[in-house]
């Protein structure tokens, strides 16, 4: 039995119609038992609100003591909000914290999301697509899976489809997307290792 989980924020967390639901680790689980990978436990790690540093600050209980054979880590939508203040270098060096203590070879990182700066005006572009650059360098620093989920929304024919109201949190079809592309990343890794 494999353990993984996904660590992370409001939208790892499952955030949909201003409620925690179990939406991300139900699809994550539905659609690893279609790919006939069934020996898996998916723990949700999301927390609401929660940026690299609080991620930092809760790994040893939420993670590490869980024994995990896998985890995805998915930080940056609250990273890039100028209210929160956490550096570019401080959020880079969380995840760099954050796969060292873990080990890269259990590691799939999943980049800052799309978010609609127009409705979310403390996350504006250019910070997000700085969090996005940093993950991209740590794929190449640890040879780890990452999934450009930025790239993947904005690139998607419906990117306005994938967020709720708010900007920033996903709808179900945000979520299908992001499962489908954690459930390749897991995939991958689980052949790799």
């Amino acid at each position: 039995m494999k353990n993984i989980i996904l660590f992370g924020d409001s939208i790892t967390a499952g955030y949909l119609e201003e409620a925690v639901s179990p939406i991300l680790v139900n699809m994550v689980k539905q659609k690893l038992q279609q790919a006939a990978i069934e020996e898996v436990t998916i723990i949700n790690g999301g927390m609401p609100g929660d940026t690299t540093v609080d991620g930092l600050a809760r790994m040893a209980v939420d993670v590490l003591a869980e024994t995990p054979d896998l985890v995805v880590i998915f930080f940056g939508a609250n990273d890039a909000s100028t209210a929160r203040k956490v550096s570019l270098a401080a959020y880079q060096q969380n995840l760099i914290t954050m796969i060292q203590t873990i080990g890269p070879e259990k590691v799939i990182l999943v980049t800052a999301p799309y978010t609609d700066s127009a409705r979310k005006p403390d996350r504006p572009q250019d910070r997000i697509r700085e969090n996005v650059a940093v993950g991209l360098t740590l794929r190449e620093t640890y040879h780890i899976p990452v999934i450009n989920l930025f790239e993947e929304m904005v690139s998607a024919p419906d990117t306005d489809q994938l967020l709720q109201a708010d900007g920033l949190h996903f709808t179900q079809a945000g979520y299908e997307l992001l499962s489908t592309l954690i459930v390749q990343a897991i995939k991958g890794r689980l052949k790799a290792n």
